[in-house]
């Protein structure tokens, strides 16, 4: 009872009751949530301590918490017994154990390290209450079915559930024909899942295999390209297609009911390096996060502002789109004699000119792009250490030569020289 009510009041005061009359309130609040943040992590952690204002705590990175994870952390959890802990539970498939009350779990390593996050019961409860303000379609009196597509389940999801709100996961590792079985039995009113798997269900419905009509779909964990969303509410005859970008470090934006991106600069803190005019790599300090402090985090992902203020009203940064991470950008030798950087976005941009056709993207690994159209194939892209190219795809020899004059076209644009390309057949990868 009384986890519900705690949920039911967080639930409450970011759904009603934080607003902002301008962007100089939204950033006073911000500096008062930092400080008195800063108090707490520099009495609890070791690391930290006597750290007072911002400027004092170094940016660091995945590698740097995850070597000082013992002394960052506020609850005197070591990485050894973490790790065995969330490695265990992977294994096992069993989600529900905590560690001394504490939720302990692996991030998803798309970047291709993995991290641990730890979450106490009094973050486990607000993160709940955050999530259901932001994506319930009605009031949190109404009853809801949701379906939570992931790679491992956690006390975090589970912690949504309640007798109005059933909440059902879904394992990606598993087999999709009983995945649809059980969605029909359920017909869930919210669908969550990766850009991949909804636009795999998408086709399925495409095709009369599956019959489905949730009220709301959000997107989660990878990039969802303005195609496939597109391509996803013709198929579920939706207005809007939501969206969490959330990773180990928090839960840094989410869409506003007109389907706009916001940061979530009500419980998080960003500091933006910028790339060029309007694409910046995020520095996040969450300053709601205490049994694991995240201060001054630098992510690898590429965002993109806008500049232009969403007609929500909101006073949040609104997003134009999260583009990749900074090991997709492809990087060639000018005709100038200046090594030039090619953003993600121009590399699917030959792609998706060249096909003709509604393809996503998805970025993967060291340089490397990956995506799912829901109908007909996969693509990656990546540059090789020697600086070529390597499409692997299911093309055609029409499909191969319009991508070669593609990526001839934007060389020329933007000055580079352009490297051989080479061809192979696409091989997915189900994790």
């Amino acid at each position: 009872m009384f986890e519900r009510i705690c949920i039911l009041r967080y639930y409450i005061y970011y759904k009603y009751w934080l607003r902002f009359s301008n962007r100089v309130k939204l950033e006073q609040w911000q500096q008062k949530k930092l400080k008195q943040h800063f108090r707490f992590v520099a009495k609890n952690s070791v690391l930290y301590k006597k750290k007072q204002y911002i400027e004092n705590y170094p940016k660091i990175d995945k590698d740097f918490m995850m070597k000082n994870f013992d002394k960052l952390n506020t609850v005197n959890i070591s990485r050894k017994e973490a790790e065995q802990f969330a490695v265990k539970a992977e294994r096992e498939r069993n989600f529900v154990p905590k560690l001394r009350g504490i939720t302990i779990g692996l991030s998803s390593g798309t970047s291709g390290r993995r991290g641990i996050f730890l979450v106490s019961e009094a973050e486990r409860m607000r993160w709940a209450g955050y999530i259901l303000a932001k994506f319930l379609p009605g009031s949190i009196l109404n009853s809801y079915s949701i379906a939570f597509f992931m790679r491992a389940d956690s006390n975090l999801y589970q912690s949504l559930g309640s007798k109005r709100i059933q909440f059902y996961f879904f394992d990606i590792y598993q087999d999709m024909e009983m995945h649809k079985r059980r969605l029909e039995d359920i017909k869930p009113q919210i669908l969550v899942g990766q850009p991949s798997i909804l636009l795999m269900l998408a086709k399925e419905k495409a095709q009369g295999h599956l019959n489905i009509a949730p009220q709301r779909i959000v997107s989660i964990a990878e990039v969802l390209e303005k195609a496939d969303e597109k391509w996803l509410k013709k198929i579920f005859r939706l207005q809007v297609i939501h969206q969490i970008y959330q990773c180990t470090e928090g839960c840094l934006a989410t869409t506003c009911k007109y389907g706009t991106l916001h940061l979530n600069e009500d419980i998080v803190h960003i500091e933006r390096e910028y790339l060029d005019e309007y694409r910046f790599v995020p520095v996040v300090t969450d300053f709601e996060r205490k049994a694991q402090p995240i201060i001054r985090y630098r992510l690898n992902d590429i965002l993109v502002e806008s500049k232009k203020r969403c007609r929500c009203g909101s006073y949040c940064l609104a997003l134009k789109k999260i583009e990749g991470r900074e090991d997709d950008v492809f990087y060639f030798p000018g005709k100038d004699g200046i090594e030039k950087a090619v953003f993600p976005d121009f590399i699917r941009r030959c792609m998706l000119l060249a096909a003709n056709e509604s393809r996503g993207f998805l970025a993967q690994r060291e340089k490397e792009s990956e995506s799912t159209n829901g109908r007909d194939g996969d693509y990656r892209v990546v540059q090789e250490t020697d600086g070529k190219i390597t499409v692997y795809s299911d093309l055609t020899e029409s499909e191969k030569w319009k991508v070669q004059k593609e990526f001839e076209k934007l060389a020329e644009e933007q000055g580079w020289m352009l490297p051989s390309i080479a061809f192979h057949p696409y091989l997915s990868d189900k994790g």
